[in-house]
């Protein structure tokens, strides 16, 4: 009686599933990546959210202008300038005389907070058909001077810088991002271009959450 042989794959079967398996894995973990990438904007847009809230409650609570702060200066060889660059966002308020008109003086108001790896402060989205923002060279924890684009709140809790221009409003837009040395602007990879988030901020104040990105390119 012959003896049956036992089935077994051939060379071009084992070949072709261990290929199903690689494309498979490759395709997860795009799908990781691109998930960890959403998250990070997902998690910005309320971490700076909360920040312009609590610039303009200060403002308010204390009756003087506040401002919210984003380090807006480079230098590849300084670790404290390279880590915050289009990162760190902090508040800061002007303290008022003994009469109770603003010193001039400005205070910050915390040690501030950093947006998720790999998400930046997009300038130029933000400027784009909205008013320009404007700098200064400001003291912050742990640095003598430090270079900050600002947004400002008055007393009244109202959006003073950017200086409103007819229907052009302020703009705040982060988006995923990597910083090649050397380069002073955070470029968008190929399959991040539209993996942004941001919000505009009304001249009273609050803030309004852009829904999809289409809204950021196309306002």
């Amino acid at each position: 009686m012959a003896r049956r042989q036992a089935p077994a794959f051939t060379l071009v079967e084992l070949i072709v599933v261990i290929t199903i398996i690689t494309i498979l894995l490759t395709v997860g973990a795009l799908g990781l990546k691109n998930l960890s990438k959403g998250s990070g904007i997902s998690a910005g847009v309320p971490i700076a959210e909360a920040v312009f809230a609590e610039a303009r409650a200060i403002a308010v609570g204390k009756g003087t202008n506040a401002r919210v702060l984003i380090h807006a200066q480079q230098d590849s060889d300084d670790e404290f300038h390279k880590e915050r660059y289009l990162r760190y966002m902090a508040v800061q308020y002007e303290e008022l005389d003994a009469d109770g008109n603003p010193s001039g003086n400005w205070v910050l108001a915390s040690r501030g907070t950093t947006l998720p790896d790999g998400v930046y402060f997009m300038k130029d989205l933000s400027e784009e058909s909205a008013p320009a923002l404007e700098s200064e060279t400001v003291t912050l924890p742990g640095n003598s001077s430090t270079t900050c684009y600002y947004y400002t709140f008055n007393s009244e809790g109202l959006i003073t810088s950017p200086k409103i221009n007819g229907d052009a409003v302020p703009r705040f837009v982060i988006q995923v991002a990597s910083l090649p040395p050397g380069q002073s602007t955070p470029v968008a990879s190929s399959d991040a271009k539209r993996n942004m988030g941001g919000f505009v901020i009304w001249r009273s104040g609050r803030t309004s959450v852009f829904r999809h990105p289409d809204q950021i390119e196309n306002n």
